[in-house]
Formats: structure tokens, sequence, C-alpha cells
């Protein structure tokens, strides 16, 4: 006989679930008690935060292409749960939630710490279960756990109440794992596509978040090869494509630059391979043109509601890009398609060398991470806070390998040091980087007691510029000299790691910055680096504060 907790556990492991994020709560102990038997099948990291858990638990999910489980306690945790949840769903990235609940004779009274999840959750998750009964609890569970990994991924929120998790034990049938469905593109559809590939001038491939989840990456560069296209990533998706290939447009920022600009200005037909074309890839849907032919190829319909494709193809993206490349097995493409695409990577490769920037601080980021691509390893993760500092990343950093960088798509500040607890659980062979400003880290860096205690040899990278350096620029933009509540006073963040327990460096110049880096590396232990930066130095696209 087994107790709602333990149900919930043995559901998992039906699943191959083996990783498990939460903040403890007093609803769920049958869960915690079932957990702590299965440490040899399940790793159970525990957060600071409840936001921290599903932060961590989207990039495990991610690397893994699986969905690990967070589990947080009523109303407080669920809310604190939120922002994660709704930085999933923007990344489309698998994961279950699991809120313990209050008792269900409770419901609807204004009992303590009582929410309505479906409320909340509804509009910003793949779907919401409130669990009724004891009887349905491994049913549920187990609907959960497929349907975060259907179609198109997503995060998927599941209530249990507390008296079903501990107060009622029977022996129910575990449902077996729905098997994987694999939708191919419509053989007429791919014949129109690839007829429009091969009359179009200046075809640019669009690369979205479903290309890493089917690992999809040989897929796009042979399609990329097969065209001649060029190769644009949606926002925060760059390493689904090689940076250093022939073929790469760069990524599809908030910040356009000239060069995409004018790529996008010549481009005749777009090839839109698992793309959702959110606000922040299409520059607030202004991307595509009336005058532009799109193809279109992602796993959820639901999405071509939202922009008329010449062809849409409601396909699974490795299968449709497979089905286009044999499809122009016979096609050679033009060479002036071959020389504009040149043309254009040659003006994203000459952008993303550093010296074009004039820094008024005593750190030039650009230099810092040029140094920082020639000593870590080719494959190392990045998991990059929101913030300005990232706006030099995007920038100047080049990935080349899968999976390998990582970052909020809503963006979500905080996301940084709890990415880097999931990235470095997700894949320990790898080292793994947290770069977060100052603020970014003043949200959730807590979590550094979770990387010591885990002991996980995460490098954070802490960008101080001791302000909002976007929001400073913004003010004295629209009101000259004036800014208001965008100055910060920081802390000696080396410091702070000290009392964490990690090795720590401070960089005050860019010199500095790689003994810094390789002192770190050598540790292989956590350690932070304090970079200080002048707030003057905002962005390489937005210009400087004053």
């Amino acid at each position: 006989m087994l107790n709602g907790g333990e149900v919930v556990v043995e559901t998992m492991l039906s699943r191959g679930v083996d990783q498990v994020y939460f903040v403890a709560g007093g609803t769920y102990v049958t869960i915690l008690e079932a957990l702590s038997r299965h440490q040899r099948e399940i790793r159970a990291v525990p957060t600071r935060l409840e936001q921290s858990a599903v932060f961590a638990a989207e990039v495990w999910g991610a690397i893994q292409r699986r969905p690990a489980c967070v589990f947080v306690s009523r109303a407080p945790g669920a809310a604190n749960a939120a922002l994660g949840v709704h930085t999933a769903m923007q990344a489309s990235r698998p994961l279950v939630l699991f809120i313990a609940n209050i008792p269900r004779a409770q419901k609807g009274r204004e009992a303590f710490q009582e929410i309505d999840y479906l409320g909340m959750y509804g509009p910003i998750a793949k779907a919401v279960f409130d669990v009724a009964s004891f009887d349905e609890l491994a049913n549920v569970t187990a609907r959960a756990l497929d349907l975060t990994v259907s179609g198109r991924p997503g995060p998927v929120v599941v209530a249990l109440a507390k008296d079903i998790l501990d107060g009622e034990t029977g022996s129910p049938v575990i449902p077996k794992p729905a098997p994987p469905v694999i939708q191919g593109a419509e053989p007429s559809a791919v014949t129109t596509a690839a007829k429009m590939i091969e009359a179009a001038d200046h075809p640019i491939i669009l690369a979205g978040e479903i290309i890493a989840f089917e690992d999809a990456y040989a897929e796009l560069q042979s399609l990329a090869l097969a065209t001649g296209a060029g190769v644009i990533t949606a926002y925060r998706q760059q390493d689904v494509f090689p940076n250093d290939h022939e073929a790469y447009f760069g990524q599809l920022t908030l910040n356009r630059l000239p060069y995409q600009r004018e790529a996008w200005n010549a481009c005749d037909l777009v090839i839109n391979i698992g793309c959702r074309l959110d606000s922040a890839t299409s520059a607030d849907y202004t991307l595509i043109r009336d005058d532009q032919k799109m193809i279109m190829a992602y796993p959820d319909a639901s999405v071509f509601s939202q922009w008329q494709a010449d062809v849409a193809m409601g396909a699974n993206a490795k299968p449709a890009m497979t089905a286009l490349t044999e499809a122009l097995t016979n096609f050679t493409p033009p060479a002036s398609r071959l020389a504009w695409r040149d043309t254009i990577h040659a003006q994203e490769v000459a952008f993303a060398e550093p010296g074009e920037i004039s820094v008024q601080g005593d750190v030039d980021l650009a230099r810092v991470i040029s140094t920082f691509q020639r000593v870590v390893p080719s494959d190392s993760i990045l998991s990059c806070d929101a913030g300005t500092f990232g706006r030099w990343l995007h920038r100047y950093y080049r990935c080349n390998t899968p999976s390998s960088s990582f970052g909020p798509v809503s963006g979500a500040m905080g996301y940084g040091v709890p990415g880097a607890i999931g990235a470095a659980c997700a894949d320990p062979k790898r080292r793994t980087f947290a770069w977060v400003g100052d603020g970014g880290f003043l949200m959730t860096g807590q979590e550094a007691a979770t990387i010591v205690q885990e002991q996980l040899p995460v490098i954070i990278i802490v960008c101080d510029n001791a302000g909002w350096g976007s929001i400073l620029v913004g003010q004295q933009k629209r009101f000259k000299d004036w800014d208001f509540g965008t100055r910060l006073v920081s802390p000696d963040f080396a410091k702070l790691a000290d009392g964490y327990g990690m090795a720590s460096f401070t960089v005050d110049k860019t010199s500095d910055f790689e003994d810094a880096l390789r002192s770190a590396m050598d540790h292989q232990s956590p350690a932070l680096i304090h970079l200080k930066l002048d707030l003057r130095d905002v962005s390489p696209y937005a210009g400087s504060a004053r």
C-alpha cells in the first residue's frame, strides 16, 4: 500500500525522472520521505527560493531534453515559483511543478495560504491540473509528465491537496508512458516549400527553440548547406547553430544590428523552423513584411494563428528539415545567393571582434569576454542572467557547441545563478559559468549556498556596474541628464562569496581578468569573480550613460 507521496514518486520513476528541485514544505512531507528513500535514483536539490528551483529545472530540462520536477508548498511557494514557470513557457522548456495545497475541505474558504492555482497559472503554463482524489493521483501525475514533452514542450502545473498526499493509501496502477508522437511534414507542403526555396533570391532560415529540444542541430546544418541560405537564430537561441559557420547571421537580440537589417531588407523568403516568433525575436511583431514569403514548421498548430505563413507545416523540426533537405537533393544554390550569404556572415564576424567600442572604465568587457572565450573549454555552459552585461556576451561570445548558452527568454532577472545549478547537475562533465549582473545576483545570489552545499564547481562572474544600466540610459535619453532610482550601492561581492565558502577574486582592470579566471578554474570548486565595471560603459549597442 502506498500513500499519496509515494504514488507521486513512483509515477515519476516510471517516467525516468531522476532530478528534483524543491524548497521543503510541511504540506508534502510524504513526498520528501519517499524521495529520501530513492536518493540513488532521484537527485533532490534543495534551493533557497522557489523561483530558483524552477529556473534550475528549466535549464536542466533544456540540456537533458526531458523534464525535471519541482516541489513547492501552497500560496507563498507557488507565487514565488510563478516567474520561473512563465520563463519556462516562453522558452518552451519541459518541467512539472507540483504544488502541495491545503486540504480539500478548506478550499474556497480563504484558508491559510490558499490561492487559485488555475487563475494564477492558467495564462502562463502549458496546462494546470488539480488532483481531485487519491484514485486519480497516479493518472494525473503521469499525464502531466507525458504532456510536458509532447508537441511544443512547456511547464505543467499540478496541485496536490495535503489530505490526498498523506491521508489515504492504496495500490494504484501507474499508466504506461505515452509513446512520443513525431509529426512529419505533409509531402505536398514539402514539395511546395522546396520550389519556393529554389526560386528565392535571398532566403534566410530562422532557427528557434524547437531545434534544441529535438536535438536537430545536424539537420539544421544540412538544411543550411542544401539551401545556401543564411541562418539567424531566435532571441537567446544562438547555440542552436555554430556561430563560426559560414551561414551564420547572428541571433535576433533586442537590438537589430546594421548587417541584420541589411540582410532582412534583402530577404524574400523566411524559412522558419521551430520558432514561434515571440515579440523579442520579431521586434514586437514587425519582423515579417507583407511582401516576404514564409515557410513555417512548428509542432503546435496554435502558433500558426498568430502568423500567416505561405506554407504552414504542423510538424516537428527534425523530420521537417530532413524532408526539405531531401527534396532539394538535385538543387544547387546559385552563386549569387552564396556570395550574398558570405558577405553578410563576414559582417557578422567583424561585428564580434573586440576593439570597436571605446570604454571609459578600467575593465573592457569586450576584451574580458574575448579572454574568457580563449581560456575556457569550448564546450563550456553559460547561464546568462538578464541585464545590460548580457548584450556584451551576445555580441562577443561565440557559441559553437549545442546546449552551451542559456538565458531568460522572458527577460526575468535572477536567472543566472540558479540556471547554473541546473546546468551543472545536467552535465557535470562540462564547465559551468554563471554570468550575472549586480542586480540579478542580489535577487537570487543566495543560491551560492546551494552551489556550495551540492558541491557544484560553478564559477559565478558578477558584472558589477552598480546600477540598472539600460533603464538609466533610457531615462537620460528621454529626460536629458536626469535619472532616478537607477544608481545602486553594491556590496563587496568577493566578501559575500567568502561567507558562502567559495573562492573569490576581484578584478579592477582588464589585464587582471585572465589570472583570476585561471585561478578560479584551478580550484575545481565553487568560485566567484567580482568584475568592477564603470556604469558609463552600459552596452555595446545602446551607448553610454552619463
